[in-house]
């Protein structure tokens, strides 16, 4: 059987194939992180956008400056950066289509030099990223950027090639000012709140350890625009390129299972000439991103992961699992629809309760196999911009501590507490503070932990009394039936 490349010949029955020439295609764009979501939502919509405009110069240069990324990105270059989006739905037909929008894919510590040639040539007007919530080096209590991480430390002495993306975009805009080359625009998107600002303060943070001169001019002469993105992508798994064998008899070693629904809605802020991708449907130019962002953070992306610790422990292997199954089912609606729902506000354009509803279907689809265990990893990270950011605003605004959004944090911590197996990058802190507060006293944990709790939660009282009744409620009754209490409590 035939592994996908340029020059497959397809069978009778084949997936919806592009609808470009790709021998007349280029880059302008470079982005950084080339996971399975940048390949289900960004290379999707650049694909759709040449395909109806003809424009041919909108296709990625993939760059990843992680290690553990060199598997990926040799098995996406030995099929010529060619993959296979499967939409999966339970309401209708599976649409299965190939993108080839994709260039190439290069990891930095590969291919420096390579890398650095394409972001400092001129047809590079737009460098994007999905580096992870947690990728930005900030520092979540304080808001600092934390210079004191080696890599960056690294980047910093400039004694060698870079490690990290921002010494990577420093560098090739420092080499573009100096050759007058305009810079490119960067946009990020990750789901972080103000995504574009974060990146800008990370990136002049940086600069500003080198030079002040740098800094000031990428200050004055770089654009950050926000976005916000939206479509569940899974994990790739056996059964997901097993499908792709039999059906269409081809191998396709990198396919992306995703949800049919997909939204980007990007601030109109760019120094280049941007594309018009709002003639797409699904994608939205505004000036301000940060109410859609709210909303789909503390909504879609709460909704995920905060019963996601108590769901693992419960042996629910996929989000559609719990998402379906009593109490879970209820509590996640409830905490949305009552807990979250009033802290995000009027969003422009948009039908908040509608986003809300739409989101809880998403949710149960069964065919999207998205593992449990994935929306409860690097959880250090995501409960600070999609859980506590909620908490905080009910406790300044009204106070009083979410119980459901509460209860989720603490079965994060008992969670931690029963030794369950989930990456995070502060996991050894993490076990430590939370056995300390199931043997003793549950403010532990909040208390310490100033990067992952701010001053607010950690001096809250009203917060800390109901993380210590809904820990202790776990520990007395196991997740499952701590879920139905505080239901029966507090939503009766």
């Amino acid at each position: 059987m035939d592994t996908l490349n340029n020059n497959l010949q397809f069978k009778e029955e084949s997936p919806v194939l592009p609808r470009l020439d790709r021998s007349k295609i280029s880059s302008s764009i470079v982005h950084i992180g080339v996971g399975n979501f940048h390949r289900s939502h960004q290379e999707t919509f650049l694909q759709r956008y040449m395909e109806e405009t003809g424009r041919t110069d909108l296709a990625v240069y993939g760059i990843s400056v992680r290690d553990n990324d060199k598997a990926l990105a040799q098995m996406l270059n030995a099929q010529d950066c060619l993959y296979t989006v499967l939409e999966q739905s339970d309401k209708e037909d599976a649409r299965d289509y190939l993108v080839s929008s994709l260039l190439s894919y290069a990891v930095l510590s590969e291919n420096y030099k390579q890398i650095m040639e394409k972001l400092c040539d001129p047809t590079t007007t737009l460098v994007s990223l999905t580096v992870t919530e947690g990728g930005y080096n900030f520092n979540d209590s304080t808001g600092e950027f934390q210079t004191e991480n080696p890599d960056i430390q690294h980047d910093i002495a400039q004694k060698s090639e870079t490690k990290t993306f921002y010494g990577l975009l420093y560098e090739s805009l420092k080499t573009r000012r100096e050759k007058g080359i305009p810079p490119f625009d960067l946009l990020s998107c990750d789901n972080v709140e103000k995504n574009g600002e974060i990146l800008k303060k990370g990136l002049l943070s940086f600069a500003s350890q080198i030079s002040k001169e740098m800094e000031e001019w990428i200050h004055k002469n770089v654009a950050f625009p926000c976005s916000m993105v939206d479509r569940i992508t899974p994990l790739t798994s056996q059964e997901d390129k097993e499908y792709i064998q039999k059906k269409y008899s081809y191998i396709d070693n990198c396919p992306v299972p995703c949800e049919p629904f997909i939204l980007w809605v990007i601030e109109d802020h760019f120094n280049n000439p941007r594309p018009d991708l709002d003639k797409l449907e699904n994608v939205y130019f505004v000036q301000d991103v940060s109410p859609h962002e709210k909303m789909k953070m503390r909504l879609l992306n709460a909704g995920h992961v905060v019963f996601s610790h108590m769901a693992l422990l419960e042996g629910l292997e996929y989000s559609s699992d719990f998402m379906r199954a009593y109490p879970f089912d209820i509590a996640v609606e409830k905490m949305m629809r009552e807990e979250a729902l009033p802290f995000v506000g009027e969003v422009p354009g948009f039908d908040v309760t509608g986003f809300l509803n739409n989101t809880i279907q998403r949710f149960k689809n069964p065919k999207i196999k998205d593992q449990t265990l994935r929306l409860a990893t690097d959880t250090s990270n995501r409960t600070t911009k999609f859980i506590l950011p909620t908490i905080e605003d009910s406790i300044v605004r009204i106070n009083k501590a979410p119980p459901l959004l509460t209860l989720g944090v603490a079965g994060w911590c008992y969670a931690l507490s029963e030794g369950l197996e989930f990456a995070d990058i502060l996991r050894e802190s993490l076990v430590e503070a939370a056995g300390k507060a199931v043997r003793s006293e549950g403010r532990i944990f909040i208390q310490a932990l100033p990067e992952i709790f701010t001053k607010t939660l950690r001096e809250s009282p009203v917060f800390i009394d109901c993380f210590e009744e809904s820990l202790k409620r776990i520990c007395d009754n196991g997740p499952q039936r701590a879920l139905s209490l505080t239901l029966e409590k507090y939503y009766p």
